[in-house]
C-alpha cells in the first residue's frame, strides 16, 4: 500500500497560521502502530506535544494525505491549541 508522508512545503500550506505563531511540526515514527505521526510542538512555554496519527489508510495519495491534514488542523489541534 502506498504511503504518502507531507513535505515541509505541504505542511506550511496547511499548517502555515500555526506556524506562524511558533508552533512546530514534526514527522516521527510511531512503531507501535506501524505509521508516522504529526508530533506539534505549541511552544518554548508549553510542555505539551500532541501526536496526531498519519494513519496508512488515509494518507495513501496526497488527496488522500492533505483532506486528512487538513482534518487534523480543523478538528483536532484547536483541543491543544486555539488561533484566536
Amino acid at each position: 500500500m502506498p504511503y504518502y508522508l507531507p513535505d515541509a512545503e505541504s505542511l506550511e500550506e496547511i499548517f502555515g497560521e500555526y506556524m506562524n505563531r511558533g508552533l512546530r511540526f514534526d514527522l516521527t515514527p510511531v512503531k507501535p502502530f506501524g505509521c508516522y505521526g504529526l508530533r506539534v510542538h505549541l511552544g518554548v512555554l508549553s510542555d505539551v506535544a500532541p501526536l496526531f496519527g498519519l494513519w496508512p489508510d488515509k494518507m495513501e495519495t496526497p488527496e488522500q494525505a492533505q483532506q486528512w491534514l487538513e482534518e487534523v488542523r480543523d478538528t483536532q489541534l484547536p483541543e491543544f491549541y486555539q488561533l484566536r
